[in-house]
């Protein structure tokens, strides 16, 4: 199994002439690309690839494992569609891990776009906050997630490649009728003393915090369980919040919560998927990471 998918590697190496780009298509590192390349090169003790800057390029001892390694992922391919067959009555799950802030916000729409090129895959959809999601990759209940991606998470950087999907930036938000929503912009003497409400996940109130702390502004931080009891408690005037642009929409349409300008200071956060170091996902999670991938781009 390990020789198929480093010659499926090799395959996508061969195919794009670059191991950047095979890592890309792949969703792993470059390192693991090169690993596999040069344990296939030892053992068929030979260079399998011209190296040319980031280019690549197969030497003849290449061109001969290419010719087997299409006949052999081929038959691998022909016995997965006799095996499909065989147990046509049976039908292939795909299980996705996904945060409470990206399930709540974006999957309605990713599902519908997924469903429409692929309506016969069923779907088990798991849904955590941030720690819980966090916990089961560690615990290894899984080899990818969708969710929030923070580089402070140093622990599951070591672990895990993370893909980008898309960045937005988190809004000073306020209460309708507050003051401030006069003002075409704030500057960050006016945040002092102020109260922030915050989520529970660490690594958000850590980078808030510290953004802050480098301004030199001193305030009050509570913390509170999600985004939900957030918007209610700032709509009741117990705080301001930076808050997501998808969380407070309906609130901004209904004239409820308003977001404000703070000069020099921008609080963004990528969000994106995680997978597994050394680790190949299977054809129906490349699938699904690649029709999300689709997804974001169309928006």
């Amino acid at each position: 199994m390990k020789t198929l998918e480093r010659l499926e590697t090799f395959l996508v190496v061969a195919e794009c002439g670059s191991y950047t780009e095979a890592a890309k298509r792949l969703y792993c590192s470059q390192p693991t690309i090169s690993h596999h390349i040069q344990q296939l090169e030892e053992q068929f003790h030979a260079d399998l690839f011209h190296r040319a800057g980031k280019q690549v390029r197969l030497t003849e001892q290449g061109e001969i494992v290419l010719d087997y390694a299409k006949r052999m992922t081929g038959l691998v391919r022909e016995a997965s569609i006799k095996v499909k067959q065989s147990l046509s009555r049976q039908e292939r799950i795909l299980s996705v891990y996904v945060s409470n802030y990206i399930s709540g916000y974006y999957f309605p729409g990713i599902l519908t776009h997924y469903h429409r090129s692929f309506p016969e895959q069923l779907l088990e959809i798991y849904t955590y906050c941030y720690d819980d999601l966090r916990r089961s990759l560690l615990d290894g209940k899984t080899n990818l997630a969708f969710l929030p991606i923070y580089p402070e998470d140093n622990q599951l950087h070591t672990q895990f490649d993370a893909f980008t999907l898309f960045e937005e930036e988190l809004a000073l938000v306020v209460p309708a009728g507050h003051p401030w929503t006069s003002r075409k912009i704030l500057y960050m003497r006016d945040l002092q003393g102020e109260t922030i409400l915050l989520p529970q996940s660490r690594y958000m109130c850590q980078y808030i915090e510290d953004q802050l702390r480098r301004h030199g502004v001193t305030v009050r931080f509570l913390q509170m369980s999600n985004f939900g009891m957030i918007k209610e408690s700032v709509k009741a005037g117990l705080g301001i919040a930076f808050l997501p642009g998808e969380v407070i929409k309906a609130e901004m349409d209904r004239g409820e919560l308003a977001p404000v300008r703070v000069s020099s200071l921008a609080i963004k956060r990528k969000n994106g998927f995680v997978i597994r170091k050394q680790k190949q996902l299977t054809e129906e999670e490349l699938t699904f990471c690649r029709e999300v991938e689709t997804y974001f781009r169309a928006q």
